[in-house]
């Protein structure tokens, strides 16, 4: 192709605030791509996007179109009235189905009938939601982003659910995944994950034909300044709204930190993520020792007080920008193995990894009693990444795999 190509990436939001690794992803990704291809960023605009996320698009794409969607928020009386709604009488998975929009899928339409477009890039299985069903075909072909295997999240989550009711609609959510990411797998041109491991679920588990490859997670470096803090602060770093997160806080809150407390009683947590739940508000409340940031501009202060990263995630997909991140930081990482989970992370090397929350607690209080394997397990961490993960190195693979379907076509 000597010309370069032009790409219509659909997505279901704005990037702004880059508060979230899943935006991270992508807006590192767009960045490094623009220099080679000509990208228009088709996606929503809700009441609580600003001026400034609409303004800073230029930063990832040539152009932008948006169409307006008040999805319900969590946490909010439509919100679940919804989700109830979708489990009884819903046909898409509820995560696809809240961002379904005729006046996207004309505004889709239009753009691939009225322009030369080389391919279309759904960003998320949630944004197929758009594409499957449109008629007529797209002109193009579509290439499906898969930032999770998310009916992998949904089993997990039916599996540790407590509730009844909330069991009942994580498997109901989870079928209905499962079954959308089935029609992506007959109906698509391709789909790229993100990494080796959900590469190997989709073809060779799900035994799915249209899958490319996979692309690495990238961390920048730079940015980060290696923390010199000797602290026993734990950080936790992610969107402390989204239910896998909250999840682990309060599994590690009930069931690791008092064991940890009562070792080390100097002991503090700090939980750095966007819109922390009631739930997540109220453990600072509860326990003078832990802090909840909520919304921060910038991470890095907070990251530079800790010496330690926690990740005790116990359902999740994807791949962690947190881990990468913390690790750039300079933080030694106390993990669950989903936590690292499609990352080449080596236990006792790179990290400390423990599923029991009696062996996740004295894993922390290990490093807290032993700075100087600590401080050599975060320099090697911290090298490893350096060397090895880069978002020019992931854009240039999602790039390549895309132009192979293009060539295709």
């Amino acid at each position: 192709m000597n010309s370069a190509p032009r790409l219509l990436w659909v997505n279901v939001r704005l990037l702004h605030p880059l508060n979230g690794g899943d935006r991270l992803r992508t807006y590192h990704m767009l960045r490094q791509m623009k220099r080679y291809a000509h990208i228009t960023y088709l996606c929503p605009r809700t009441p609580q996007d600003t001026a400034e996320a609409v303004e800073k698009a230029s930063d990832y794409c040539d152009e932008l179109i948006t169409f307006d969607l008040n999805p319900p928020r969590g946490g909010t009386l439509r919100f679940y009235t919804e989700v109830l709604k979708n489990c009884l009488f819903g046909r898409l998975p509820f995560a696809s189905q809240k961002y379904a929009s005729l006046q996207a899928q004309q505004r889709i339409s239009h753009e691939l009938a009225t322009h030369r477009y080389d391919l279309a890039i759904a960003d998320y299985l949630m944004s197929w939601v758009h594409f499957a069903d449109m008629t007529p075909t797209p002109a193009c072909p579509v290439v499906v982003f898969q930032h999770n295997v998310e009916s992998l999240i949904w089993k997990r989550h039916m599996e540790n659910a407590a509730h009844v009711l909330r069991r009942w609609i994580c498997t109901r959510e989870w079928r209905l995944t499962r079954a959308f990411e089935e029609h992506v797998a007959r109906h698509a041109a391709g789909q790229i994950a993100v990494s080796e491991d959900e590469e190997r679920a989709f073809r060779d588990e799900r035994g799915m034909k249209n899958v490319l490859g996979w692309v690495p997670t990238g961390v920048d470096c730079d940015y980060f300044s290696p923390s010199t803090s000797a602290a026993p602060v734990l950080a936790f770093l992610g969107s402390m709204d989204w239910h896998a997160n909250v999840d682990a806080i309060e599994h590690f809150v009930r069931h690791s930190y008092p064991t940890i407390k009562a070792r080390c009683p100097k002991v503090r947590v700090i939980l750095i993520g966007r819109n922390p739940t009631p739930s997540i508000r109220a453990l600072a409340v509860q326990d003078a020792s832990i802090e909840v940031t909520g919304t921060v501009d910038d991470v890095r202060p907070y990251l530079a007080q800790a010496s330690i990263m926690i990740l005790p995630l116990r359902v999740g997909g994807g791949t962690r920008i947190k881990v990468f991140e913390g690790m750039a930081a300079g933080l030694a990482l106390v993990s669950t193995q989903i936590g690292t989970e499609g990352l080449p992370v080596v236990h006792g090397e790179h990290a400390l990894l423990a599923d029991d929350p009696a062996d996740f607690a004295q894993a922390v209080i290990s490093l807290i009693e032993a700075p100087e394997q600590r401080q050599l397990m975060a320099a090697t961490a911290r090298e490893w990444v350096r060397q090895h993960f880069s978002w020019e190195t992931a854009s240039r693979k999602f790039l390549d795999l895309c132009l192979k379907v293009v060539s295709k076509a």
